[in-house]
């Protein structure tokens, strides 16, 4: 018997690639996949402001099949669950570009943000200007006051739609990036689930739940939410999820209350295996609801829009739509994962609004300035270029091999991919590495970082690709690799994933086994490389130790707030490994 429900597919690890592929037969002809995992539509008017959605794969048919007539003009696409790489976010990018710059939008998880937001500045060196609008609707992941911190789930499909209509007109990036904010902030959604869904390469379920159970609040990924209740009628637990979308915007202080006389668009969506019936069950209590509080449904769309794989689940989503709103979600549009008609208003045109007249938006300008080449103190002895590359094969030896307990301890606290993407970025260290001779350790590094960068995804592949990344940029002129070279490497790693991440130590993340490794490096640039590895693998083993007593404050687990305490952060094994394994190569070398 299988572990979990079986999956028609060919090899589990080619599935994403194959079904971007297959996607683009789907849309015969009207899209093309751009680089390694991009869609971009083949009719892009020149200077237009474009549209940039994208995320992982596994929630079909969402993001890369919203690229169409009036809806975004190409998507990013990541692994299974994982954000798209920052290679794969420049080539789209690129592809989408008219010269009049880009917008991002998409949802608000670490690996995306850092994905994206490394994406953003590779494409600001070819000249694009890019602005980025972050979807965080899920109203059950932190309170009004912590919107920041809000997960993205299915309310992105009608932020997207409005997006995309608004596109089709918008003058300027901000004029774009006003609407995104502005229907960004109109909308609430609620996920429960009854279910998990599985990781078609593990087969393995993405989360726990026991029987006669109701996860409520659940990310798309089976993130936890605010507790589980006992399993109840469709009626009560619309009643449920609607309450807490009206009470949420009762508490924002950045939106008015729902009130008497408003419109909604309304989404209910399957997270996989909640079918129809279940859904349209669950709408005719939505209008209920909505009716006694004297609020207009404007227009409804129901289906399996965001899903998770064979979850059993299911989403509401409000957004409050308002003149120029209505307008927008009207304009007729053509996607793989949404097509509709003229909408409520009838309308094709999208009227002009001033900018002052509503929220401004919060974007980020992905012009940033790059740091600038210091120059470092160097070792006089240590590892030669090819030692150091053998050091790096037995590092990515080590960590293919404890794919299953990173895994583990990553379906402990989040979805459970951090051992995959590992897996799959150190045997891409290997085929670049493995039979090469490099010139320099920068080189060296450089290369491996790149390998990890463009083929990982998700949060770890920026947060692990700029560990040795940082090579690249600290050993220029080195000679060899010791104590100063690893203290260079890891401080500058340091800075780079906390800058591009936000994490901060004491957060339950990589960091917490970095940050210690990095000082003890600092402080031991006297030693000879055998001790500065010891004491600095010591001080990354008793932060990944010391993780287990902090409350996740970021990622995927940051929901699970007291529920994470006990469990080690699996990027902090993951750093923990890494280090200990140098350790133990140096030794040998020496000996």
């Amino acid at each position: 018997m299988p572990e979990f429900n079986p999956k028609l597919l060919n090899d589990p690890l080619d599935a994403a690639d194959e079904l971007i592929d297959g996607l683009v037969d789907a849309y015969n002809g009207e899209c093309l996949k751009v680089g390694v995992r991009s869609l971009a539509k083949k009719d892009i008017p020149d200077g237009k402001v474009a549209l940039l959605v994208g995320g992982g794969a596994g929630h079909e048919p969402i993001y890369h099949a919203m690229v169409g007539k009036n809806m975004a003009d190409g998507a990013a696409c990541g692994d299974i669950f994982a954000a798209p790489a920052p290679n794969i976010v420049q080539e789209a990018t690129q592809a989408v570009d008219r010269g009049n710059g880009v917008l991002y939008l998409y949802g608000n998880y670490a690996g995306d943000v850092l994905n994206f937001n490394l994406g953003a500045e590779m494409s600001a060196t070819d000249g694009t200007d890019i602005r980025t609008v972050l979807i965080a609707d899920d109203v059950c992941s932190a309170p009004p006051e912590r919107k920041k911190d809000r997960r993205g789930i299915a309310g992105l499909v009608p932020i997207v739609k409005i997006a995309g209509a608004a596109s089709q007109s918008a003058k300027t990036l901000d004029d774009l990036a006003r609407v995104a904010e502005k229907a960004c902030l109109q909308t609430s959604s609620v996920g429960v689930a009854m279910a998990p869904g599985s990781i078609p390469s593990t087969g393995k379920p993405t989360f726990s739940l026991e029987e006669g159970k109701i996860g409520l609040g659940m990310g798309i990924h089976g993130e936890a939410g605010v507790g589980e209740i006992e399993m109840t009628t469709a009626d009560e637990l619309t009643l449920k999820v609607m309450d807490l979308i009206y009470q949420d915007y009762i508490n924002d202080d950045e939106v008015d209350a729902l009130k008497e006389g408003d419109s909604v668009v309304v989404l209910i969506n399957s997270l996989g295996s909640t079918t129809m019936m279940e859904c349209l069950v669950c709408m005719r209590k939505v209008r209920e609801f909505l009716e006694q509080k004297g609020i207009r449904i404007f227009d409804v769309i129901i289906g399996p829009y965001v899903t998770c794989q064979e979850m059993a689940g299911i989403s509401f989503s409000l957004t409050r739509v308002d003149q120029e709103l209505q307008e927008l979600w009207s304009m007729p549009c053509e996607s793989f994962c949404i097509s509709k008609m003229q909408g409520p208003l009838h309308t094709g045109a999208v009227a002009s609004h001033d900018s002052n007249d509503h929220v401004q938006a919060s974007t980020q300008n992905a012009k940033t300035e790059k740091k600038q080449t210091v120059e470092l103190s160097r070792s006089d002895t240590g590892l030669s270029v090819p030692q150091a590359r053998d050091m790096i094969l037995k590092v990515a030896d080590a960590v293919i091999e404890a794919e299953p307990v990173l895994s583990q301890a990553d379906r402990d606290l989040g979805d459970g991919d951090h051992g995959l993407g590992m897996a799959r970025g150190f045997t891409a260290v290997k085929e670049a590495l493995d039979g090469v001779d490099f010139d320099t350790h920068r080189d060296l590094f450089a290369s491996a970082g790149n390998a990890m960068l463009t083929t990982m995804g998700g949060a770890s592949g920026v947060v692990f690709g700029s560990l040795f990344l940082a090579g690249g940029t600290t050993m220029q002129g080195a000679d060899c690799f010791g104590s100063h070279e690893l203290a260079h490497l890891l401080n500058r790693a340091l800075e780079d994933v906390m800058e591009r991440g936000g994490a901060k130590p004491g957060d339950k993340t990589m960091i917490d086994a970095l940050h210690p490794a990095a000082l003890t490096a600092a402080e031991n640039l006297a030693s000879p490389l055998p001790e500065s590895l010891q004491a600095t693998a010591q001080s990354a083993r008793n932060g990944m130790e010391a993780s287990k007593d902090m409350i996740a404050t970021m990622g995927r687990a940051k929901t699970l707030g007291e529920k994470s305490l006990g469990l080690p952060d699996a990027g902090a094994i993951s750093v923990t490994i890494i280090l200990e394994t140098m350790r133990d190569f140096v030794h040998v070398t020496r000996d």
